[in-house]
């Protein structure tokens, strides 16, 4: 394991928290990484479905140089290409909405810490065992903070981390049922606050949700 590998685990267990963004123009998300970091998140996905991913993840490496505990990776990974492309860019580790043995194998060949999505029981267990890093519940509305309860009594050994249907009150339940951390979207920076610049409100989001699993 990589040094920088243990650094985004280690950050991952002690933040509990990832901002997922999935935004559909080309507005730079460097701002957006300066906001939520001021406010403790440490950790934020960019998804392949917007625009220039690879860019934005580049970029936000490049503004992040001095600061090695911010960490960004590339999500809803679902090609070869794309996994290319996030390496390229320098992406600290990829997430799928699926568990894609192909792509799965190809992203572990990068390097990269791999985080595939998962929805029963017997597809976390394949992708523990295939070599997945952490397992991605998805989705939320499924893999409840009662699911995680369910599936961490014959499965504690998989890191798990829930998206979808994550909010404020989700958070903590979820956190409390065994989930190593949860991903946040809008909730921490929705599309509209970014285009409106509104780093502020960022902040204050990305400071209450870390207040708020600090305490579970």
């Amino acid at each position: 394991m990589t040094d920088r590998k243990k650094a985004l685990l280690s950050t991952l267990q002690a933040t509990k928290l990832v901002c997922v963004i999935r935004i559909r123009n080309c507005e730079s998300l460097v701002p957006v990484m300066e906001a939520l970091y001021r406010g403790g998140v440490k950790i934020i996905e960019i998804t392949s479905t917007t625009p220039s991913f690879d860019l934005q993840i580049r970029a936000i490496r490049e503004a992040f140089s001095l600061r090695p505990d911010c960490f960004v990776g590339a999500g809803t990974i679902l090609t070869k290409n794309q996994a290319d492309l996030a390496a390229q860019a320098r992406a600290d580790f990829l997430v799928s909405p699926v568990f894609d043995e192909e792509v799965f194998n190809h992203c572990k060949s990068l390097g990269l810490p791999v985080m595939p999505g998962c929805m029963t029981p017997s597809e976390s267990y394949r992708a523990w065992k295939a070599g997945a890093d952490v397992v991605k519940a998805f989705p939320g509305l499924v893999c409840t903070p009662q699911w995680f309860s369910d599936i961490r009594g014959p499965l504690p050994m998989i890191p798990m981390i829930p998206t979808g249907n994550v909010n404020e009150i989700t958070a903590p339940q979820y956190i409390k049922a065994g989930a190593i951390a949860v991903g946040v979207g809008k909730a921490l920076a929705s599309e509209e606050e970014i285009l409106a610049h509104d780093w502020a409100a960022i902040e204050q989001h990305a400071r209450h949700y870390i207040e708020l699993l600090s305490q579970c």
